[in-house]
């Protein structure tokens, strides 16, 4: 009887986990899905060799998904690994794929389909990569008539077997039997092997009568048998790279044509990311639109849906706004990061009664008793960035409390030397002192999405407004005994 399928999936997020684990269901019938929310639970899982695929999330509360793509192929580079994520990047998806992962999938609405198909895909790969492992061996005795050299060794250099356009190449008539032959004498560095894919390099390779020529080194790790092995080709390109040096110095005369370039491509990248900012708006068009079908269904029929359906068709609007509010903090983010802003006088106590105000729900809702050290100091600032950040920083004062605990949040200012210090200090749950730099940098959440709701923004948002601004931003912190935000701008001084 054909056992089920064994996957390990790594994510902090229950609902993501139920919805990963109902495609995989449909696709493949019986799986045996093992849950992983922790170090410890994967260390066991690893050690345990008992799984077929491993599907991960990048954004990890304890981790990331490229320390378990390393740990996992680490162990077994065969076992095939999926990365289904919403808050990677492209740097992400190209260092992760160089690291052996078989497939990067966004998560969506619409990609969860994606994620099944990649699954599928993955595996096929493996059994073929399975397949093409022992066809090489029976093609070992084709690679003699070849014209390119080809070799087989140990990461330490020694050569254990090589074709005769290999041997020529390094000046040797035949393969050594009473002697062994070592790469690394042929200025042959191999066994740099930190990369599971092939890699190729050009070196200068010292042949045996003392001459040199130049060769295009590919290699490529494998292993048969517990034992490490570098499988290279190896091509003559003396000739290439004598007119390559001859183009360089011609090159080296044309330093105007570099710096037209340079600009066209400064202008692409002005274009590229307008394109991406007005592609960010359309985006909340058709969020709006299922928002407000799924509040219509709710309100109209909810009556008839059975518990579950209620409290899917919740989490449908939630996620929607959920989503709204990443978008909104995104646009946002990129304000700060791409428009020219001014600095003028600002007062804190303008800023300060203005979030408080948009906040007056939220406060009355929570029961946050807020006091404020008045009067605060005039600063030099943007006075829209400066609502933002004092938005985000009174926001998170009052969310991030223990249950059934009041917040209780002071803000006061201190002007010194030109310089204001603006703080919020909150009663919370607190950061550990290793986290309290990591806060700032976006999409970074210390707390599951069951506990505390968010999208690990706010703070980077923080950041970036205080940068612009000229300022600087930090926090004091313990656990269990609250946090002191500080953020520092300059005094404004009449003149």
């Amino acid at each position: 009887m054909k056992q089920p399928l064994r996957i390990l999936l790594i994510d902090d997020s229950p609902n993501e986990r139920i919805l990963i684990i109902r495609q995989l269901e449909q696709e493949f019938g019986e799986v045996d899905v093992e849950q992983i929310i922790d170090a410890q639970g994967l260390v066991q899982s690893i050690n345990s060799v008992n799984f077929d695929l491993v599907i991960t999330d990048y954004h990890l509360i304890w981790t990331n998904g490229i320390e378990i793509l390393r740990a996992i192929k680490a162990r077994y580079p065969e076992k095939p690994v999926v990365m289904f994520t919403n808050t990677g990047s492209q740097e992400i998806a190209v260092e992760a794929m160089k690291l052996g992962l078989d497939d990067y999938v966004i998560k969506s609405p619409e990609h969860y389909f994606r994620l099944r198909v990649a699954v599928r895909n993955a595996l096929e790969r493996t059994e073929e990569r399975q397949r093409s492992f022992l066809l090489d061996l029976r093609l070992q005795s084709l690679l003699e008539r070849l014209n390119v050299g080809v070799f087989r060794a140990l990461p330490d250099g020694q050569l254990l077997e090589a074709n005769s356009a290999f041997l020529q190449l390094i000046g040797l008539e035949a393969f050594p039997t009473e002697q062994q032959v070592n790469l690394n004498d042929y200025a042959l560095q191999v066994g740099n092997y930190s990369q599971s894919k092939p890699w190729e390099r050009q070196v200068e390779l010292q042949r045996s009568d003392g001459s040199k020529v130049w060769v295009l080194l590919n290699e490529s790790v494998s292993k048969f048998d517990g034992t490490t092995l570098i499988d290279g080709l190896v091509e003559d390109i003396t000739e290439r790279v004598q007119a390559e040096q001859q183009i360089q110095q011609l090159n080296a005369t044309l330093e105007q044509r570099v710096v037209e370039r340079t600009q066209q491509l400064e202008q692409v990248n002005k274009d590229l990311e307008t394109f991406a900012y007005s592609m960010s708006h359309d985006i909340r068009e058709p969020l709006r639109t299922i928002h407000g079908f799924a509040r219509v269904i709710f309100e109209d029929f909810g009556d008839r849906l059975e518990t579950t359906g209620q409290d899917y068709l919740q989490r449908i609007i939630t996620a929607v706004q959920t989503l709204d509010d990443l978008i909104q903090n995104l646009l946002v983010y990129s304000r700060f990061s791409r428009t020219e802003i001014l600095l003028q006088p600002v007062a804190l106590d303008a800023i300060v009664d203005s979030a408080l105000s948009q906040l007056r729900e939220v406060i009355q809702e929570q029961g946050a008793a807020i006091t404020v050290v008045r009067p605060l100091p005039i600063v030099m600032g943007n006075y829209y960035m400066l609502i933002q950040v004092v938005l985000n920083l009174l926001s998170n004062a009052i969310k991030f409390v223990a249950p059934n605990t009041q917040p209780q949040i002071k803000i006061l200012a201190e002007a010194s030397d030109q310089t204001v210090c603006f703080w919020v200090k909150d009663h919370g749950i607190g950061i550990a002192p290793e986290n309290q730099q990591r806060i700032f940098q976006t999409f970074i959440r210390l707390n599951g999405a069951d506990f505390y709701k968010g999208n690990g923004i706010g703070l980077a948002l923080v950041c970036k407004g205080v940068e612009r601004m000229g300022g600087k931003v930090g926090v004091q912190s313990e656990l269990g005994k609250g946090s002191c935000f500080w953020i520092k701008l300059p005094l404004y001084e009449e003149k």
